[in-house]
């Protein structure tokens, strides 16, 4: 409560400067930024997370070279300098360490939340404004003033997917099955406690290691149970494998989870049938969009990297927009960069609007969406409570 607490002291600071400050704005020149004008990424582009940590690198790096190519901030050209994480925390936090050695204005962390907290207290050392789309909802709960999320987390997915499970499917026993890290436990706690809510209770409880392969077990058992539904909490590549073991244990259960579940990662690996029917709850992906310039910039990006968009592709390149908007306003004094982030409010992303919470959350619209075949189509937005 009291880093919150902190950060509402932080973002309301924000706002007085912001409005009472048009003349510290006029000061506060971008042409004054150093040129080229320093970011830096950490993100997984080798390992079992590689497929997931890519999304950011994608997302970031695309930005970027727009930017460059309309000319960069002010006339600065901006530098990427992106290290490799690896899939375990230690080399996240050395991976880290590299990249503070080159004194970036701004960080790009991944959406893999051990690596988050590995990291962040150098980064708040370092006192320099640190973008994540790690998705454990206590990211932001960690005390650092430096650290903003812009991508949905699951702690709104924890109250958000029971609500619909229940009140829409009409499914009030379902198994819970989720990776077993910071990311996927954190969520299973706060969907039991969100269906508790509701009166309902799963009939098993389940998780796996990030590195299995054989989920077998846990379906056989949520079977056995009586499961009415199944709620799966995971990452494109082992959401994948759940679903084929499904297939083959003949399983049939209406599932639901996060943004995993209609990845374009995730449905390129799977049969229309196997697909077929799946709901999910997540972060806004842009191949449901109907607007031809969302679904031109996806085009794109898919024949530039060979890889589809996706929720996070589109939250790290909204990022880097945003910091660009603020670097135009307040320049590159870092502390100024943290106050404008704290004070974002109503910001116009691909698509959604972004606006900062005391904690330093930025997202707070998510996508329903359900697979017709291997099409993800999307239901409608839905927003977090208060906003």
């Amino acid at each position: 409560m009291l880093q919150n607490s902190f950060k509402s002291a932080i973002v309301g600071a924000a706002v007085i400067c912001l409005s009472a400050g048009v003349a510290r704005e006029s000061k506060a020149d971008a042409a004054s930024c150093a040129s080229p004008i320093p970011f830096g990424l950490t993100t997984a582009l080798t390992g079992n997370l590689a497929l997931l940590g890519t999304q950011a690198r994608n997302g970031v790096e695309f930005a970027v070279d727009e930017i460059n190519a309309n000319g960069g901030i002010a006339g600065k050209k901006l530098a990427l300098t992106t290290e490799d994480t690896g899939a375990s925390s230690t080399d996240a936090l050395n991976a880290m360490n590299r990249i503070l050695e080159g004194k970036p204005l701004i960080i790009f962390g991944s959406m893999i939340s051990p690596h988050i907290f590995a990291q962040t207290e150098g980064v708040t050392k370092s006192e320099t404004p640190f973008l994540v789309g790690a998705t454990n909802a206590k990211v932001t709960a960690q005390g650092s003033k430096w650290l903003f999320r812009t991508h949905v987390h699951d702690g709104q997915l924890a109250d958000l997917i029971p609500e619909y499970l229940v009140k829409s499917l009409g499914k009030t026993k379902p198994g819970i099955m989720a990776v077993a890290d910071d990311y996927g436990l954190g969520a299973s706690r706060g969907i039991q406690a969100a269906l508790a809510k509701f009166n309902a209770t799963p009939a098993a409880v389940t998780s796996y290691a990030p590195s299995d392969k054989d989920m077998s077990a846990q379906l056989l058992e949520i079977k056995d149970k009586g499961a009415d539904s199944l709620i799966l909490f995971g990452r494109p590549a082992d959401v994948t494998l759940v679903i084929k073991q499904m297939n083959d244990l003949g399983i049939k259960l209406t599932t639901i989870g996060n943004a995993s579940m209609v990845a374009q990662t995730t449905l390129n690996n799977l049969s229309a049938a196997e697909a077929d029917g799946g709901y999910a709850i997540g972060g806004m992906i842009p191949q449901t969009s109907t607007d031809t310039k969302i679904l031109d910039w996806a085009k794109r990006v898919q024949e530039k990297y060979k890889i589809p968009a996706d929720n996070f592709t589109v939250s790290y390149y909204d990022t880097v927009y945003l910091l660009k908007s603020i670097v135009e306003k307040v320049g590159c004094d870092k502390p100024a960069i943290r106050d404008a982030l704290a004070a974002t409010k109503d910001w116009k992303g691909m698509l959604i609007d972004y606006q900062a919470d005391a904690r330093g959350d930025l997202a707070h619209t998510l996508g329903i969406y359900r697979n017709k075949g291997k099409t993800p189509e999307l239901a409608g937005p839905i927003k977090e409570s208060g906003f």
